[in-house]
């Protein structure tokens, strides 16, 4: 189905008013204070009290607080990130991107998924596990933080919807995100925003999606993003979040042991180098599953499995020579027959928040 362009669901992340399509005159204006009478900006939108403008660029709106340019002279500048979201927002703006199968994917990926052919079916049902508990149909499918929306299996958990939104702080990522989706014969409504300040109106989406990015928010603002996906979600509707526990899963402590413990102590280690030394590294932080029930934003909340390991439990353990398709499979049973054990003990898992 062909997207809409349907700008009445967004609004000024600032101001929270409506957005609408910007005049001429205006753009005149805009052209004016920011490249001294050069066409820079072809379309943009404007909020009702026309204090701000936000650019639309290669068909992605800008609708981050920074990117909003100010129209009066009362209209307050946009203030600096903290350091721990300059770093993520810099880090997934600056990085690079390889062709896997036609699809462009993240550089880092192979850090984080194991894509030796014996164990793509398993990696690839969990690529596809979310959407078994988000709705099939409806209007809008929300993405929030979608990044590239780098394989198949993700692209596919949309198919059923009028249209793709796609959220995400990286242009870079969104640009992607288009070649992407493209080449599945899809398109979508691409939006530069931020994930603790969605610029989306409340009760919009039929289905949102989060994947392995709330725990990228710094700490003390995972709570107000967890609010936002539930915010924009339709009354009834479910938000699900793919979650990596890290030291909280139990699965991956008794597994994984020392490889663990080291695990732990670089990432504390890489915490203290960024701040040291104002590094672009990614910033990292997971919540317990406790933390979760205790500020659910919902109505109702299950926690399932996603993948209950990591790379490092494959890469230790997983062989195809010895016995690498039987333990796999093993798992795999496990996470089947136990998905919300297997949820709260293993490294992913997938939160399900029902508004």
């Amino acid at each position: 189905m062909e997207p809409q362009e349907d700008y009445t669901i967004f609004y000024c992340p600032i101001t929270k008013e409506d957005l609408y399509i910007a005049g001429t005159e205006l753009l005149d204006e805009v052209n004016k204070k920011t490249k001294a009478g050069k066409v820079f900006f072809e379309k943009g939108l404007v909020n009702s009290s026309a204090t701000y403008f936000y650019p639309i660029v290669q068909n992605i709106l800008h609708l981050l607080p920074s990117q909003a340019v100010p129209l009066k002279e009362t209209s307050s500048a946009p203030g600096k990130m903290e350091f721990d979201r300059e770093r993520v927002f810099n880090y997934y703006n600056n990085i690079n991107y390889y062709d896997a199968g036609g699809q462009q994917v993240y550089a880092d990926a192979d850090k984080f998924v194991d894509f030796r052919s014996f164990l793509l079916p398993y990696t690839q049902h969990g690529f596809a596990n979310a959407g078994r508990y988000l709705l099939t149909t409806g209007k809008y499918f929300i993405d929030v933080a979608s990044g590239p929306v780098a394989f198949k299996e993700y692209v596919e958990l949309a198919n059923g919807f009028e249209t793709r939104i796609c959220v995400d702080s990286s242009v870079s990522a969104l640009l992607q995100a288009q070649k992407n989706l493209a080449l599945h014969g899809r398109k979508g409504i691409f939006v530069c925003g931020d994930m603790a300040q969605l610029p989306v109106k409340d009760n919009v989406a039929d289905a949102v999606i989060c994947q392995h990015a709330l725990f990228h928010v710094q700490k003390n603002l995972q709570q107000k993003a967890l609010s936002e996906l539930i915010r924009i979600a339709k009354p009834g509707c479910r938000t699900a979040i793919v979650y990596d526990w890290f030291y909280h899963s139990w699965f991956m402590n008794i597994a994984l042991g020392p490889v663990q413990l080291y695990r732990i102590a670089r990432h504390f280690a890489g915490k203290l180098y960024a701040r040291w030394f104002k590094k672009n590294t990614l910033y990292f932080f997971s919540h317990s599953p406790g933390w979760f029930y205790r500020n659910n934003p919902g109505k109702k909340m299950n926690i399932y499995v996603w993948r209950s390991i990591n790379i490092y439990f494959s890469r230790l353990y997983l062989y195809e020579k010895f016995f690498g398709k039987k333990l796999i499979r093993y798992i795999w049973k496990l996470e089947e027959k136990y998905p919300e054990k297997m949820g709260l003990l293993g490294e992913y898992a997938v939160i399900v928040i029902e508004k």
